[in-house]
């Protein structure tokens, strides 16, 4: 056959000269080695490269930590009374939290697989059976862990479902949108190798770009990787406000709760609720539009429910009250999993701040008034048996209650009705706030400081001291009332419009202890208007008292010193309405317990305070400590001899038989001096009751003043209110009875 290799074509003989196969050559061999050494250097180079450098950056990329701040609460200061009762004060609350891999339905496949690797060691990994089996043992100990939490906390199954599946949603929703803009991210930015196979041109160009793509794409690279979001990894809340039984039994069967955590937190309560509502204030969280000071750096608001003070002394000592939140550092990799948490900063607690409010005596004052507003039935006041007078007295709309140290400016009662509940503030339903905003009253304003009323004859005693001070005025000098100044028809006595007659003959003490208008009506034409306006700056009337709780007001003296000049005519007219406390003269109650604290301790002009002098309970170095200013002033100008005539006068309101006060003030163990005053307003509205004096009338400790807001009459409203009170100060023991006695001139505290 020809293909036989003794065929005669293969013989040389045969091919002449040519060879039809040329033999082959060195060169061609060494080509071929030296391509085939180059590419394997090539290739263990790059091999090399990337066990040697690859290496660290593949290690550092799975290494990737995150770092965030959780912030440590800290308890905030106390407010209590100087009997150690406690007005407001931080509680423990207990949060219930599952880790959101232990509570997800159904569980993630990469978490349950961790679980696996951990309880397996390689070898048993490659039993299939032994893995499945582990896998669901981890399943079963998740459903054994949800039956437990809800026998240890009393959760039904229906709520804690609800629960779960509130917060899966969120977290799923959470998860979601981030890995959306992820994909739609690395779509606009990344490489798209089917999109450049199809837009290349030949056979040989398609097969190699799906050759390098097959060789260079790691497995399940050719979508984008999920992103973990803190959210799967972290804790969330089951149990707001658990009960510290439910809290200890957690902590005690932590292997029978793994993923459950109880997190110490607090809120604010106020012990005795309503009483002295006002004056305590409250405390609640910043709202997101509210500037938050002290916000930790790194941490959201979203993180961190700051408090802060909305009024009363939450408010004005905010600066010692506010803790110092503690800063936890927790370390994330990056599945999100804590890989290592640390304390930066303890939390520092508020400072205790010390009322010097009375509790008992607060409490009285308080009940009074509900009693005069028919907010609770009477009990403590009583009409006084020689009262004859049987016209009724309004309902008021509103009062206040002051009871302040004569001499330091200590308040002891600083009341104000109709109150409230500060449980408002910590819990409350939508119900509970309609009802006190439906209150036509306003029962948030604080009406120590912020009711401005006019004062009527309770301003009369500064009066007095204008008018013999400036020199118009001899207190032995008989005046002759005739029940008006000059025409029937204006600038009357009350007695005057009741019964048609005048007071006669009567000196100073007799004017004040009648409350004659038309004797001030002539006082105030003799001296004019500068001298009574000036004695009422003096007195600091129409200005703030600066005591240590926000939102005083001024109220309003009427003109200036320096305009009376331009009308004389109208401010002769103002002079006389100012005299008797009426025109557009307003005070705070507050305002006059400091006139008549002056006039009781000799002439000086204390700073009210509620808070103890003394200073906080605790002390925390890194809280701001700003005393507040506690100092008094001489009233210029005012002489002993003036103020022991004025006193006379007040205690002859209550001691003797024809002052306005002797029938619903007086008491026979113990003298008290004051003032009653009836304010009109205006007609059809009822007048504002006041009363307004020191105990006991001798030798002053305490000034008070009682204010009915439209009540009606001073002497038949507020004077029983005022008696009663005097009364309490005797039952406790703050005020000692000598006697009711008769007449007499108070020696005044601290008179010089």
């Amino acid at each position: 056959m020809r293909n036989q290799p003794l065929n005669s074509i293969f013989h040389e003989r045969d091919l002449g000269p040519v060879s039809l196969i040329d033999p082959p050559t060195e060169f061609r061999f060494h080509l071929l080695l030296f391509a085939f050494c180059a590419v394997s250097v090539v290739v263990l180079c790059r091999i090399a490269w990337v066990q040697s450098q690859l290496q660290d950056r593949y290690l550092t990329a799975l290494n990737t930590t995150s770092t965030d701040y959780e912030v440590i609460p800290a308890r905030d200061g106390r407010i209590l009374s100087e009997s150690s009762a406690v007005l407001a004060t931080d509680v423990d609350q207990y949060s219930v939290q599952v880790h959101y891999r232990w509570l997800q339905e159904p569980a993630d496949e990469a978490w349950i697989a961790r679980h696996v690797r951990k309880r397996l060691s390689r070898k048993e990994r490659s039993d299939a059976d032994l893995v499945e089996r582990t896998r669901q043992e981890v399943v079963a100990a998740q459903k054994r862990m949800w039956s437990h939490l809800l026998t240890v906390t009393n959760l039904s199954l229906p709520d804690f479902t609800d629960k779960q599946q509130a917060i899966q949603k969120t977290v799923t929703r959470i998860a979601d949108s981030v890995n959306r803009r992820r994909r739609m991210t690395s779509t606009e930015s990344g490489f798209d190798d089917t999109a450049t196979i199809a837009s290349s041109d030949g056979l040989l160009m398609r097969m190699a770009s799906v050759v390098r793509s097959a060789l260079t794409t790691p497995p399940g690279a050719g979508t984008a990787a999920t992103i973990v979001v803190r959210e799967e990894e972290t804790f969330h809340e089951i149990v707001r406000d658990a009960p510290f039984a439910v809290a200890a039994r957690i902590h005690e069967q932590t292997h029978l709760l793994p993923g459950v955590r109880v997190v110490v937190g607090n809120r604010r309560t106020y012990p005795l609720d309503a009483t002295a509502s006002h004056i305590v204030g409250a405390r609640t969280v910043v709202r997101d539009d509210e500037p938050n000071a002290r916000l930790p750096a790194g941490v959201s608001r979203q993180e961190w429910t700051a408090r802060t003070g909305r009024f009363g002394v939450e408010r004005s000592y905010d600066h010692q009250l506010q803790g110092v939140p503690g800063l936890r550092q927790v370390v994330r990799n990056r599945r999100m999993e804590i890989v290592e948490s640390k304390v930066e900063r303890q939390p520092i607690s508020g400072r205790d701040v010390v009322l010097t409010l009375n509790v008992e005596l607060q409490r009285h004052a308080e009940q009074l008034l509900a009693e005069t507003l028919l907010d609770a039935p009477a009990y403590l006041l009583s009409r006084q048996e020689n009262d004859d007078s049987n016209s009724p007295q309004p309902v008021a709309a509103g009062g206040s209650i002051v009871v302040m140290d004569v001499v330091s400016g200590r308040l002891l009662v600083a009341a104000s009705a109709p109150t409230f509940s500060l449980s408002l503030f910590t819990g409350s339903s939508v119900a509970e706030w309609n009802a006190v905003n439906a209150d036509q009253r306003h029962p948030f304003i604080s009406r120590v400081i912020a009711m401005a009323l006019p004062p009527g004859s309770v301003v009369k005693p500064v009066t007095a001291i204008a008018a013999l001070e400036s020199g118009h005025l001899d207190p032995d000098d008989s005046f002759f009332c005739q029940g008006f100044l000059t025409r029937p028809d204006e600038h009357r006595c009350l007695i005057y419009r009741l019964h048609g007659a005048g007071h006669n003959d009567i000196t100073l003490t007799r004017a004040i202890a009648q409350s004659c208008n038309v004797y001030f009506f002539s006082a105030a034409s003799g001296m004019g208007f500068l001298p009574l306006r000036e004695w009422c700056d003096r007195f600091g009337l129409g200005r703030e008292c600066g005591v240590d709780l926000p939102f005083e007001k001024n109220g309003n003296v009427p003109g200036t010193p320096g305009t009376a000049s331009e009308d004389p005519r109208r401010f002769a007219r103002e002079a006389l309405g100012l005299a008797i406390g009426q025109s557009s003269l307003t005070i705070t109650p507050l305002q006059m317990a400091r006139v008549m604290a002056a006039i009781a301790n000799g002439g000086w002009l204390v700073t009210p305070h509620v808070v103890s002098a003394d200073g906080t309970a605790r002390t925390a170095t890194d809280i701001d400590d700003r005393p507040r200013d506690l100092s008094r002033r001489r009233i210029s100008g005012l002489t002993d001899g003036t103020l022991a005539r004025v006193r006379e006068g007040l205690k002859a309101v209550v001691q003797e038989p024809y002052g306005t006060g002797y029938k619903t003030v007086r008491l026979e163990e113990i003298a008290i001096a004051g003032k009653t005053g009836t304010a009109e307003i205006g007609p059809g509205k009822p007048d504002h009751a006041w009363f307004a004096g020191y105990v006991p009338a001798d030798e002053p400790r305490f000034a008070f003043v009682v204010v009915l807001e439209h009540g009606g009459s001073g002497s038949r409203a507020a004077g029983p209110v005022a008696r009663a009170l005097v009364q309490k100060l005797l039952d406790t023991g703050l005020v000692s009875g000598a006697g009711a006695g008769k007449g007499g001139a108070g020696k005044g505290v601290g008179s010089q």
